[in-house]
């Protein structure tokens, strides 16, 4: 109102500036009238941040005082909320909430954001006033109010964030603007055209606008564009490319369309999430969503009427336009607790303008008496409806359907239910006039009898009890002379005998039990360091040795406190060869430790990447497939055999452990999530794990399968075969400049071209015969492919692996006894006790003397393990050797220049330019 007032006297005052003032007003007031949309940042009485940190809703308060509210599972927003600030809208994004201030007309940002300033962001020309502000998902775009003179034609944009801080200038007046994940738009007030700017790689928004189309309002989503066009039909039309990045997703498991396919139906506003957009129907204000929406979710609620919506990531929230002006929220991931009312819109001090009604609700009110919340009215009934009241200045247009041309269903039904509910009323006004006295009766003689049989029970029982006592006291005297007896005492309590028969998994350690046998945890103990714990080496009292992982305390508890549970829980049901053995832990006060077997010769890391060479060297080539066939079986049983399936998330060869035996032991299921039944269903769920090893397609569309460890495998196997890290350092030639190199960018083409000598450890003699190498190679190359339905399962893997082990150890100038494949893939694991060693006797040795009691059965060395017979002639007869293994001939041509036929396009291809926020983790980190 101030602003109105002061550009009404300017043309009062100043006859000569006449035109300038008179275009100032009419922006000012049309922009305040069309800023309907809420995008996934666009600015409204209401919005959702969403993130690692979880989601929360934020509103106006319906009071009129325009101080906002939060609630949600973030706490960085929720008690950074300011308490005595009025807005003038909000919008959010990834982790923050942004509002535009009403006193300065500047942006006050709270939350955490490592892209963005919280605060007031540093203002890119000072004093600068802004008309609407966007969020993303790590940036925020401020629209400057219009200029005047020369300028009065130029629009301002000020951003900020990630690969977006920028003053844009653009010719012509804006109406609007709305942000996307990493892009904006806006939209022209004369021409009604669309215009957008920022990083398209994934999107191509830009690309990708409709020229020739009009429209009223926009919203951006995550990598699309949503709009509602000019005219009489107001429906949406949207652009993008949000599930052509995976479009197969919407098909094989929502069964719901592209979100470029938007409802032919007349649209009050609309909104877009990060796969999906959402709007409100103009003739009922009902909500419809399209698009492609993760499982599990909640779904649209029908029968609703709401006056605002506003999109996340994966869900979408509304105010109802009901009686209680209440939040309601619907999809995957929306925040569990919300506000009791908020506001609508937002208190105007102007008359509602023509189009618009003055919002009457006793929930939401504006302090100010000249104040009012003005809303659209809709445009028009639709077909089969009449209008039953027209648009006004006190209430919205009224819609009925009229029974006499009913043609559609919902029609019909509607009508129907009508006649029907008339019908019913006449009937229950009978029934009840004739069955009220006797239902009354009916009513009373009922709670009689439940009043005499709740007596007559309870002093049956007293009666009961009293003998009982009795005989309880007669018994105990007489088992307390009795010798013999079934119950022991074991540290002051009694138990069965039964009891001692129980086999428990996981023992239950005191806390003062593991300081004794660490020593106290000493610097002198500790033999590894996580990020959330240490690892220290223990002797218990029997004298067994162990690992004692101990949770750090830091302000970060409650994840390491998760951590915890999620590895004590699954190692507590999980029984395998290949998987470290959980003994016990412990859970007193706010200390938490685990307590495994002891692995003497550490990670497969240390052994990999170690500067002592000696170390690296004990590692021969068939140690080195052995321990990743080991790997492959446990990772396979996780996927396979445990019920549900659990995805690790965080294979990598710091997580494989070797125990004295040299046998591999995968470890760490702190990130590991039960997956569903069906594996191949995606999980919803936010990218975790290590850079290097992480699956990009988890990383881009943040749905997890177990194809995802089926990639950082792939990885370890790149890893184990050249001895390089995941990321390792690299010198250009010529300069002492040194990168960061990924070990998939670099190893693939090298492994496609035929060029397997050249990703091989030097550290090692190569073998006489490379084709079991070869063979490896290609397995790795198809589990590191970009899609996770082209790479193959961890059976196939496994069974792979298995094959090329046999044909590694039956080269010629090995002396490790030949074994056919078939022993090799039915050969059983012998787990010996340390008693029944002989000290004097090395593993070669016992293996000759077994071998010669039992002379015709071949058997591996001792430090190789293989799974049950049954297993393994699973998998032989689900896979082929042609089906992941690859064929010999693929090496030998492809020097020819791209006559490599395996299915593996060139890494470009396959991989696709990386993101700017991929480009940018690099450089911060590495």
């Amino acid at each position: 109102m101030g602003i109105f007032l002061r550009g009404f006297h300017f043309w009062v005052l100043n006859i000569s500036t006449w035109r300038a003032g008179i275009l100032v007003v009419f922006l000012l007031v049309l922009s305040d009238l069309l800023r309907l949309a809420s995008g996934l940042g666009s600015m409204s009485s209401i919005t959702v941040s969403y993130g690692e940190k979880g989601p929360v809703f934020c509103g106006l308060k319906s009071d009129g005082s325009h101080l906002v509210t939060c609630y949600g599972s973030n706490l960085a927003i929720t008690y950074g909320t300011p308490v005595h600030m009025p807005f003038l809208g909000l919008t959010a994004g990834d982790g923050f909430v942004c509002g535009l201030l009403m006193d300065t007309n500047q942006p006050y940002c709270w939350g955490s954001s490592g892209y963005i300033q919280m605060g007031v962001p540093q203002s890119m020309v000072k004093g600068a006033e802004y008309l609407e502000i966007s969020a993303g998902d790590y940036h925020l775009c401020g629209l400057r109010k219009p200029m005047t003179g020369k300028l009065r034609n130029t629009s301002f944009v000020d951003c900020w964030g990630y690969n977006m801080t920028k003053n844009y200038v653009f010719d012509g007046q804006i109406q609007s603007i709305s942000a996307g994940s990493e892009f904006s738009c806006g939209l022209f007030a004369q021409n009604r055209t669309v215009f957008c700017w920022g990083d398209e790689t994934s999107s191509r928004v830009i690309s990708l606008i409709p020229k020739d189309m009009r429209f009223q309002k926009i919203a951006a989503g995550g990598y699309h564009v949503c709009g509602i066009l000019e005219g009489v039909n107001s429906r949406a039309f949207c652009w993008g490319r949000s599930l052509d990045i995976e479009e197969e997703i919407s098909v094989a498991y929502s069964g719901q369309g592209n979100v470029d396919l938007a409802p032919n139906e007349p649209m009050l506003s609309v909104v877009g999430g990060k796969f999906h957009a959402c709007g409100i129907r103009s003739y009922d204000r009902g909500v419809i969503c399209w698009g492609f929406i993760v499982k599990p979710s909640t779904s649209v609620p029908n029968g609703i009427k709401v006056y605002e919506i506003a999109a996340g990531n994966y869900f979408t929230c509304g105010i109802l336009a009901e009686r209680s002006l209440l939040p309601v929220c619907w999809g995957s991931g929306f925040p569990t607790s919300l506000p009791l009312a908020v506001s609508p819109g937002l208190c105007k001090s102007t008359p509602c303008a023509p189009g618009f009604y003055e919002l009457s609700h006793q929930n939401a009110s504006c302090k100010d008496p000249n104040s009012r919340i003005c809303l659209a009215c809709s445009n028009g009934c639709p077909a089969e409806m009449y209008q039953k009241s027209e648009c006004s200045l006190n209430s919205d247009r009224q819609c009925e359907y009229n029974c006499s041309i009913c043609k559609s269903a919902e029609c019909v039904s509607n009508c129907s239910s009508s006649y029907s509910n008339i019908l019913q009323e006449k009937k229950n006004e009978r029934f009840w006039s004739l069955q009220l006295p006797v239902i009354i009766a009916e009513i009373a003689f009922a709670v009689f009898l439940v009043i005499v049989v709740s007596i007559t029970a309870v002093l049956y029982v007293r009666y009961k009890l009293r003998d009982c006592q009795c005989a309880t006291k007669d018994s105990k005297s007489k088992k307390n002379n009795r010798n013999g007896s079934s119950f022991q005492k074991d540290n002051g309590r009694i138990r069965p005998d039964l009891d001692d028969l129980k086999i428990r998994r996981a023992q239950m350690f005191t806390y003062e039990e593991l300081e004794r046998a660490t020593a106290g945890f000493k610097e002198d103990s500790l033999v590894g360091k996580g990020s959330f714990s240490y690892v220290f080496r223990g002797v218990l009292k029997d004298g067994t040795v162990v690992a004692v992982k101990r949770a750090i305390m830091s302000p970060n508890m409650q994840k390491s406190w998760k951590e915890f549970h999620t590895e004590l829980d699954l190692l507590s049901r999980l029984n395998h060869a290949h998987l470290l053995n959980l003994l016990g832990y412990c859970e007193e006060g706010e200390e938490r430790l685990l307590v495994y077997e002891y692995m003497a010769h550490g990670s497969l890391h240390q052994h990999l990447h170690g500067k002592n060479k000696a170390v690296k060297e004990q590692l021969d080539w068939i140690r080195r497939v052995t321990i990743a066939v080991q790997a492959a079986r446990g990772i396979e049983y996780l996927h396979g055999y445990a019920c549900p399936p659990v995805i690790h998330r965080d294979i990598k060869s710091s997580n494989i452990l070797i125990d004295e035996e040299h046998n591999a032991r995968v470890a760490d299921f702190g990130l590991s999530l039960l997956g569903p039944a069906d594996s191949c269903s995606p999980l919803p769920e936010l990218p975790a794990g290590t850079l290097g090893y992480l699956d990009p397609e988890y990383y881009r569309l943040h749905y997890l399968t177990t194809k995802s460890d089926v990639y950082s495998f792939g990885v370890l196997l790149l890893e184990i075969l050249s001895g390089r890290k995941a990321i390792h350092m690299q010198y250009e030639e010529g300069n002492v400049v040194e990168r960061a190199v990924n070990i998939v960018e670099w190893a693939v083409p090298l492994i496609k071209s035929g060029e397997v000598t050249g990703i091989l450890d030097p550290v090692l003699k190569l073998p006489s015969d490379l084709e079991a190498l070869k063979r490896i190679a290609n397995v790795a190359c198809k589990c590191v492919r970009m899609r996770g339905k082209e790479r193959p399962s961890m059976d196939k893997v496994t069974t792979a692996l298995e094959r090329a082990l046999a044909l590694l150890m039956g080269s010629p100038c090995n002396e490790q006894p030949i074994l056919p494949t078939e022993v090799v893939l039915g050969s059983s694991r012998l787990h010996k006790k340390p008693s029944q060693r002989s000290s004097n006797r090395s593993a070669s040795e016992t293996d000759m003397i077994e071998a010669e009691d039992q002379r015709f059965e071949f058997r591996a060395p001792s430090w190789i393990t293989f799974p049950s017979v049954a297993s393994s002639q699973r998998r032989k007869s689900s896979v082929s050797d042609a089906d992941v293994e690859g064929k010999t001939s693929e090496a030998k041509n492809s020097g020819n220049g791209g006559s490599v036929n395996d299915g593996l396009r060139s890494l470009e291809e396959e991989i696709g330019p990386a993101s700017p926020r991929e480009n940018l983790f690099l450089q911060h980190n590495f």
